[in-house]
């Protein structure tokens, strides 16, 4: 008797991941390979939300076929497969892998698969960390209890929007859509709960509409639940509701990168961020004794350690918006320039 192709049995692979196990050939530029494998869980019914700025919405995918996600294709491949290659390449410095992300779709199965997958790659004696991105519309705290039983280490809740008003905009009612943005805050405190503080986080997308302010606002109340905070730019997938919408320009990622580092590290107080009427961020009072080394990591992929995503944010020929590696002094300098900040831009010229 045949078995459906579903998860847990099948799972999709991020392209990136997919070429460092040796599914698919090819070539990293600047040789960024994925530390991450990225999974994805798959189901022939689809997503059952119509989030509108993804290639897997209900209304877009209209079924199980993956258009993309995060910029990219996302391959389906047997999930015995995946961890026989990943078990194979575990330790191989020429690989560097760190981590293992199992991500939901929005889905009645979801939170159930997410804990059997956790639990065969477990039993497979791996020993890269796995961290567990998660849908609080059909994840609770006792799935969480049950992932962090299997093995997982880190979750990270997916809220990308900024807002209640953006989320509605774009995850909820108004694109017909079942999200709620008061039970994903609920999922974050869930999350903090279970996995303890710094353990657990948001994933946030700047530039589905947000102010700026609104982003800060959000990071702020994220950090003081416990919860570490995620960046990712905003890119356009083809075929969605908002495929014509540009991305935020790299100014407006560079201060929400500073203020995500700021807020991270207990560096500032609220009160040191300067906005507009508009909710643009004008400026940041900084300590005084702020060095480049210290903020340098600013600028490099957010998140669970050992998770660099390179080239989910921005085709190759893209300035990175999280650059992969540990940023030079001169890089550091020059997106400390790009974020337009006064006061920061002057404290590291009179240092230079």
């Amino acid at each position: 008797m045949l078995r459906m192709i579903s998860s847990p049995d099948w799972v999709r692979l991020s392209f990136g991941a997919d070429m460092v196990l040796g599914f698919s050939p090819g070539v990293f530029l600047h040789n960024a390979l994925n530390t991450t494998i990225n999974l994805l869980q798959y189901y022939p019914d689809g997503c059952k939300a119509n989030c509108s700025y993804c290639g897997q919405a209900r209304e877009v995918a209209q079924g199980p076929e993956c258009k993309t996600l995060i910029r990219v294709e996302w391959p389906l491949r047997r999930l015995d497969d995946v961890i026989k290659k990943i078990k194979e390449r575990q330790g191989d410095p020429r690989y560097g892998l760190q981590r293992i992300c199992i991500g939901q779709l929005a889905h009645p199965r979801a939170a159930q698969d997410s804990i059997e997958i956790t639990r065969r790659i477990r039993e497979a004696e791996i020993e890269l960390s796995i961290s567990e991105l998660i849908t609080p519309t059909y994840t609770f705290k006792h799935h969480l209890i049950e992932m962090r039983k299997a093995g997982g280490d880190m979750v990270d809740v997916a809220i990308d929007a900024a807002s209640k008003r953006v989320f509605e905009e774009t995850r909820g009612k108004k694109v017909r859509s079942m999200h709620s943005w008061e039970r994903y805050l609920q999922g974050i405190d869930e999350a903090v709960e279970v996995f303890g503080k710094g353990n657990a986080g948001i994933h946030l997308i700047i530039g589905l509409g947000e102010t700026e302010k609104e982003a800060v606002d959000i990071m702020w109340y994220a950090h003081s639940r416990g919860a570490k905070i995620t960046l990712f730019a905003f890119y356009p997938e083809q075929g969605t509701p908002m495929e014509k919408v540009k991305p935020a320009p790299v100014n407006v990622y560079r201060r929400m990168q500073i203020a995500r580092w700021l807020i991270e590290n207990d560096l500032v107080d609220y009160s040191a961020f300067k906005f507009d009427e508009k909710g643009i961020l004008l400026d940041i009072d900084i300590p005084s004794d702020l060095s480049i080394d210290e903020l340098a990591p600013a600028f490099m992929t957010s998140g669970c350690p050992g998770c660099n995503r390179p080239y989910s944010n921005e085709r190759p020929n893209m300035e990175f918006r999280n650059i992969p590696w540990y940023p030079s002094r001169e890089k550091t300098l020059q997106a400390i320039k790009q974020s337009r900040l006064p006061t920061l831009i002057k404290h590291f010229e009179q240092k230079q």
